[in-house]
């Protein structure tokens, strides 16, 4: 049988773990030459593996004061913290198990998912308009690298290293992306498994139907600008 001692002893050793990975982790990005506007903002780190340490260290921090307190049921607290503060990114099961401890009724189980997928679309809103902010001087950069290079004025260090920059916020652009689809399918299958037990989940398809366009069009973006991208030839 697993005690709270043990518990407790795991939770302190998960939580070092996961500190030294977010160190380790944590300067490489911004070293790489990605634009501060994205590698500093909360609702675009929030679909990015740094910030899912991030949230894993929530979690660990939350379990941790769980073990330690007086709280009459331990493992239902645990529990919650387990997925506090990152949502369905914990995945759909972790999620769907958490809401029937925290809400009595399939309703409320419901509606609370309706507002968590708009909460998380609110986000995605909030990192397109970063990430267009970012795309759209990166789209400057590389039109101005190009008239340099046709009036063969373009100094070569200076242009590798605003071209590693392009490159390297596109490669982070593409990582946040392919987090943001993994939550629109843990979505998905939330909503499948309400329905399945009879919920009516037409507004919350209506809602991850929603995160569908917001992440296409935010791709699109990306896609627009990796053309540019790879239109320029660098010698």
């Amino acid at each position: 049988m697993v005690t709270f001692k043990a518990l407790r002893t795991a939770a302190v050793a998960g939580l070092m773990v996961i500190l030294a990975g977010c160190q380790s982790t944590g300067g490489s990005s911004s070293g790489g030459g990605v634009d501060p506007r994205l590698a500093n903002n909360q609702d675009v780190e929030f679909f990015n593996k740094s910030g899912w340490q991030a949230c894993a260290g929530g979690a660990a921090l939350g379990a941790l004061a769980c073990a330690v307190s007086n709280s009459s049921n331990k493992a239902v607290c645990m529990a919650a913290a387990a997925v506090a503060g990152c949502g369905v990114g914990m995945g759909a099961n972790a999620y769907l198990d958490n809401q029937r401890k925290k809400y009595a009724s399939k309703e409320l189980q419901l509606n609370a998912a309706i507002k968590d997928v708009e909460s998380e679309n609110a986000r995605i809103q909030s990192a397109t308009n970063v990430a267009k902010s970012v795309i759209a001087s990166d789209k400057q950069t590389l039109a101005s690298i190009e008239k340099e290079m046709a009036a063969k004025t373009a100094k070569k260090d200076a242009v590798q290293k605003q071209i590693k920059g392009v490159d390297a916020n596109i490669a982070y652009l593409r990582n946040t992306i392919t987090d943001m689809k993994k939550h629109e399918k843990q979505w998905q299958d939330v909503s499948a498994s309400m329905d399945k037990t009879g919920s009516d989940t037409k507004d919350l398809d209506s809602k991850i139907a929603l995160m569908h366009d917001k992440i296409g069009s935010l791709q699109g973006e990306i896609d627009s600008l990796y053309t540019q991208r790879t239109a320029l030839k660098v010698g």
